[in-house]
């Protein structure tokens, strides 16, 4: 796994973790925001980088990955993780690993509670037929991500991880995400939860999710009024920064 590094490594360090079919990219404004007063960390996850011919195989390796790439270097303590989406669920399985300490765990619309098989196989092979369609430049398809899973700028980063994700990639992670099902006992009373979702209709399973991690881990959930999926994160980066703020500097 391909971890990139930004800003003085004195200072607190952010780990910040993409989703799936997302381009690391989509942190650009995020490092260049934050790398003046924390070291920000990005990890390009298996199968997402275009450099490299590696598939997606498990969050275990993943996260195992991550973890002795920064433990060697850092330590066992960091201030931050924020994975959006499926990159909350590499995120948690750093938090219940507890191989690091962290002091803030921010989550934002991650699939954290297990799908039955009929919804794994649908997603399987509803993520098969975008990707596939992408891949050959249906506009439809094309036009319907812009504004939604990818702003206009970061277009042509967003083809081409698409050109690159391979079937076996798409298939693994789809497992990976439905199996998953976050324990109710994760002792790490140090570390603050935070949990952030969207108010529009594709938002409806994260909501469910949010009461999950209110109940068995206190967290505090945040409603992104009128939004969908990770849409400021994806499009309005600007907007995002100040929902973040609140949460990095409380």
């Amino acid at each position: 796994m391909e971890i990139l590094e930004y800003g003085d490594p004195k200072n607190k360090k952010i780990i910040l973790i993409h989703g799936f079919q997302c381009p690391y990219q989509i942190w650009n404004d995020y490092i260049e925001y934050y790398k003046n007063n924390y070291f920000v960390i990005v990890p390009i996850l298996e199968g997402h980088n275009v450099n490299d011919k590696e598939n997606f195989i498990s969050f275990d390796i993943c996260a195992k990955d991550i973890e002795e790439y920064y433990i060697k270097r850092y330590g066992n303590k960091v201030f931050a993780v924020y994975g959006m989406s499926m990159g909350g669920i590499l995120a948690s399985y750093i938090w219940k690993n507890k191989n690091i300490e962290i002091e803030k765990l921010i989550l934002e619309s991650s699939p954290l509670l297990s799908w039955n098989n009929f919804i794994i196989r649908y997603f399987t092979n509803w993520y098969l037929d975008i990707t596939h369609k992408t891949q050959n430049r249906d506009k439809k398809t094309i036009n319907h991500a812009v504004g939604t899973i990818i702003s206009k700028d970061k277009l042509n980063i967003f083809l081409e991880l698409c050109d690159h994700l391979s079937d076996e990639t798409i298939i693994n992670c789809v497992k990976e995400v439905g199996r998953f099902n976050l324990p109710k006992d994760i002792d790490t009373p140090d570390t603050e939860v935070y949990y952030l979702y969207g108010s529009k209709i594709n938002e409806i399973l994260f909501r469910k999710v949010a009461r999950y991690l209110e109940k068995n881990y206190n967290a505090t959930t945040i409603c992104l009024k009128g939004k969908g999926h990770c849409e400021d994160t994806l499009t309005n980066s600007k907007e995002h920064i100040k929902t973040l703020n609140k949460v990095l500097k409380k």
